[in-house]
């Protein structure tokens, strides 16, 4: 009996060890991967992982731990935009910041004025979404308003990474006729607690057409819709129209605005 005993007590003492090993092993490693991190260095974006980086953990991606530079002289759009391209030298055919903003109003309209269907890249947790999603642009903020029901994986990626990109366009149809509008910039939801999203819903964003829809006068319908839609302001940080008509002018086919 005690012999058994014995061997109970050793059994429960190794493992109790092997517990303690496994738990300092894991902080070690946890507090070794801190350091890693906050020793990783800035990095160009077409770095490629050397000999001598340490073990990376499947679904670990470069930007979990560097920060990326991206090289803004030597991109496709950038040369497009004001580099040496096709009868235009460097910073030739350019337009003024206004007259560029001039153009993208009048493709995308005003307060109020016919929403444009966008597709809306979102990201969180390295895993990119799409979706189309309207949205009506402010010309004097700079910002444009969408309005959306709750509970959306869109959302979702919003109130974690605010950063967006948007995208409109007209089907292709030749390399002599095209229209596009890319956009890039920072989301913030608007919810009915806000004071500015009735305001926001009278002033800029063509909610009328859901009330006719659904013939209830505008002042019962923006009272319906305040317990499952938000809000979506983006404001844009930089936006690239691309209009193979700009030619006719003596401009680059792509112009680019930046806040």
């Amino acid at each position: 009996m005690k012999n058994m005993i014995c061997l109970i007590f050793c059994l429960v003492w190794l493992t109790a060890c092997m517990t303690t090993k496994s738990s300092e092993t894991v902080l070690i490693q946890e507090e070794e991967a801190k350091e890693l991190v906050g020793n990783a260095q800035e990095i160009n974006a077409e770095a490629e992982l050397t000999d001598n980086h340490p073990e990376v953990e499947e679904g670990i991606s470069c930007n979990d731990c560097h920060e990326i530079k991206l090289d803004a002289k030597t991109t496709a759009t950038q040369v497009w935009v004001n580099g040496d391209y096709l009868s235009w030298n460097a910073n030739e055919g350019i337009m003024s910041k206004d007259e560029t903003l001039e153009q993208i109003v009048k493709l995308l309209g005003g307060r109020k004025a016919d929403q444009k269907t966008f597709v809306l890249g979102t990201s969180i947790n390295n895993t990119p979404l799409t979706t189309t999603a309207e949205f009506t642009l402010d010309p004097e903020e700079k910002v444009l308003y969408g309005f959306h029901e709750t509970g959306t994986e869109k959302l979702t990626h919003i109130r974690n990474n605010p950063k967006v990109s948007l995208n409109w366009h007209l089907e292709f149809e030749s390399f002599t006729d095209f229209l596009c509008i890319q956009i890039l910039g920072r989301a913030e939801l608007i919810d009915s607690t806000s004071k500015d999203y009735e305001r926001i819903l009278i002033d800029i964003i063509p909610y009328e057409m859901g009330a006719k829809a659904r013939k209830m006068d505008l002042k019962q319908f923006r009272d319906s819709v305040k317990d499952y839609m938000v809000i979506c302001k983006i404001t844009i940080d930089q936006a690239t129209i691309a209009n193979y008509a700009f030619t006719k002018d003596g401009y680059r086919i792509y112009q680019r605005w930046t806040r």
